[in-house]
């Protein structure tokens, strides 16, 4: 199966955001769902080329979550709370 993909990021904030796009090659996310790799900052980092997806994911209580690997081809990461989650989360039924 090929990495989850991160289709759209809209925090802006995140040294690796470049135009909603993240540019590091592979995030993780937290048990929470948060973006465990954002980066505040003014500085940007990561690659030009580079298209951000999901390298781990902790959030077990996630329907998407098979073995701490995200099984859903993309995903969007948002704002909430002051920081950056994965807002395409849904919570097993």
């Amino acid at each position: 199966m090929d990495m989850t993909r991160i289709l759209k990021c809209n925090m802006s904030t995140c040294a690796y955001n470049m135009n909603n796009i993240c540019h590091t090659p592979g995030i993780n996310v937290g048990s929470h769902a948060e973006c465990n790799t954002y980066t505040h900052g003014s500085s940007k980092g990561g690659f030009p080329e580079a298209k951000g997806g999901i390298g781990a994911c902790l959030a077990s209580e996630c329907k998407f979550n098979e073995q701490l690997e995200c099984r859903i081809s993309s995903i969007n990461v948002a704002s909430h709370d002051r920081h950056a989650d994965c807002e395409t989360f849904q919570t097993r039924s």
